[in-house]
């Protein structure tokens, strides 16, 4: 009997990888599809030229003050060169790393919370099975209802579809912190090695994945005494973490310890930083989403945070680590990055959502934890709850998913510069408001080759850059200024298309607007999401 129960376990563990197998390529298809079904915005365009301006100007950013991301954009240049730079081309790294952060976030779950004792070394001695041994496999899915929320959470979604790096800093995260628990566990040098390659990566990266760092010290501390043998490894990881790190201390001290602020956020409350990020892991981006429809995801998360700890302690009572710090360590993977990025903030302030995306996970976590906890009850009605629960979760976040891939939810530079570009006449005057935009009308009049800035000057033909008006001069001074630029930008032209998007950057006062009421008759408009194309007749 012994003999065929471990002969049955077998093919439940080849179910459970061909399942996970077949989740990930669902996850990858669902980020794939609609891939290029938004325009890119400006920070994606952003990333197409730091990867395809000479390489020594790339190369530079490595030392540079305030740059982040170098590796990324350098990790891109081979990529265009093999498959061009579509905007499809652009997002497909994303997309591949939201895909196998599900596996890993699996394999992740899987020792973060163990699985109960295996039902041959635990089965009655008769061989039968009792309903109190049963009930421990229940929370042998979580890990894979967690992979599962991942797999088709519409924030997580939105950034694989996002060519931007963040995708691939979760990513990192998943697979840092998989390391660190390899080396906290078995104490291979191997795994710490992997570590400390891995964070290094993940930095140049993105600057602010050093946050990572305080929350493993901090775990190192939860999981302590059992990381006490580990001391060593850890410790020289760290380390070695230094050298890399020395090319970026030197202007990193300056934004720590300048009084002039040195970025463009403006400083958030603690309050307001909660409240976003429980917001957008909630719905993701997408709109018009009352409070009401989000109750389900709120249940399955406070049910895990409140019953977690103990729903890990009734079934994984025999685990090396206590479930009170198995718990203690999914809690601090949300609050110690919040909290860190937060008191940065107080001296520069530094918060986007996006910078500490890779919290996600672990509320994911609590999520499927909240759904086992809801299960436990031996109730028929208790385990139909829950089902009804996750399916609702998912169907609304496929929901959310798909508005975000359908809506023009990003600013639509490709629509309004092919708009203003098949109707500009050779030689007319071009104003773009914010001047940014050279680079969105260099790429979407280009062949989106492995250069398609190449001859972006002759696309761009005659052109100026709107006029900066967020200064601290008064109205009358400012408006006097406006007149004057304005007249002599445009003395030689009888008319001129205006492209803009986020005007309000460079001209919040809308001191632009009251000059063109004054001095120009509007010839023809069209208005995209984000974005304005006009055609002006100078009087």
């Amino acid at each position: 009997m012994l003999y065929l129960q471990r002969l049955q376990a077998v093919p439940t563990r080849a179910a459970y990888r061909l399942g996970m197998l077949g989740l990930t390529l669902l996850a990858f298809g669902w980020r794939v599809q609609g891939l290029a079904q938004q325009s890119l915005w400006r920070d994606e365009v952003d990333a197409i030229w730091f990867a395809t301006r000479p390489l020594p100007d790339t190369l530079a950013m490595f030392v540079q003050t305030a740059q982040n991301g170098p590796l990324y954009f350098l990790s891109l240049r081979p990529w265009f060169w093999l498959v061009g730079s579509s905007e499809f081309a652009l997002r497909f790294p994303s997309a591949a790393a939201g895909a196998l952060c599900v596996p890993l976030l699996w394999q992740l779950a899987r020792h973060l919370i163990p699985p109960p004792q295996s039902p041959v070394a635990d089965a009655p001695p008769n061989g039968t099975r009792s309903d109190e041994h049963s009930e421990t496999h229940r929370p042998r899915w979580a890990p894979a209802l967690a992979a599962a929320f991942f797999a088709v959470h519409p924030y997580h979604l939105w950034y694989a579809q996002e060519g931007k790096m963040y995708a691939i800093i979760t990513l990192f995260a998943l697979l840092a912190t998989w390391f660190w628990w390899q080396g906290i566990q078995r104490g291979d040098t191997r795994f710490w090695f992997a570590y400390w390659l891995t964070v290094t990566l993940a930095i140049y990266t993105h600057l602010l994945f050093i946050l990572i760092l305080p929350l493993h010290f901090v775990w190192f501390w939860i999981a302590w005494p059992t990381s006490r043998p580990r001391w060593r490894g850890y410790v020289g990881a760290l380390a070695g973490l230094t050298l890399p790190y020395v090319p970026l201390i030197a202007w990193q001290w300056q934004f720590l310890w300048s009084d002039a602020q040195m970025t463009h956020f403006r400083f958030t409350p603690f309050s307001q930083i909660a409240q976003t990020l429980v917001t957008h892991h909630a719905q993701g981006f997408a709109p018009h989403i009352t409070l009401i429809w989000l109750g389900p995801v709120f249940f399955l998360a406070g049910a895990g945070i409140i019953l977690g700890g103990g729903e890990i302690g009734a079934r994984h009572a025999g685990a090396q680590l206590a479930s009170g710090r198995r718990y203690l360590l999914l809690l601090s993977w949300i609050l110690v990055p919040v909290v860190t990025i937060y008191l940065l903030s107080l001296r520069q302030p530094v918060f986007t959502d996006r910078y500490v995306v890779w919290i996600g996970p672990a509320l994911l976590l609590f999520m499927a934890l909240g759904a086992t906890a809801v299960r436990t009850h031996a109730l028929w009605l208790a385990r139909t709850v829950t089902a009804l629960l996750v399916v609702y979760v998912v169907g609304f976040w496929l929901y959310g998913g798909w508005l975000q891939k359908t809506l023009p939810m990003k600013y639509d530079l490709r629509a309004g510069v092919t708009y203003v570009a098949q109707r500009r006449a050779p030689g007319e005057l071009l104003m773009l408001q914010i001047p940014h935009l050279a680079w969105a009308y260099g790429y979407y009049t280009s062949d989106q080759s492995p250069r398609p800035f190449t001859a972006s000057d002759a696309r761009l033909g005659h052109w100026i850059g709107g006029l900066w008006t967020n200064h601290d001069w008064p109205d009358d001074v400012a408006w006097n200024d406006v007149q004057a630029q304005m007249a002599q930008y445009t003395a030689n032209d009888a008319t001129f298309w205006l492209l803009r998007s986020e005007p309000e950057m460079w001209d919040s006062r809308n001191l632009l607007d009251r000059w063109l009421e004054a001095n120009a008759e509007l010839l023809d408009r069209a208005d995209f999401a984000g974005v304005e194309a006009r055609h002006y007749r100078l009087d």
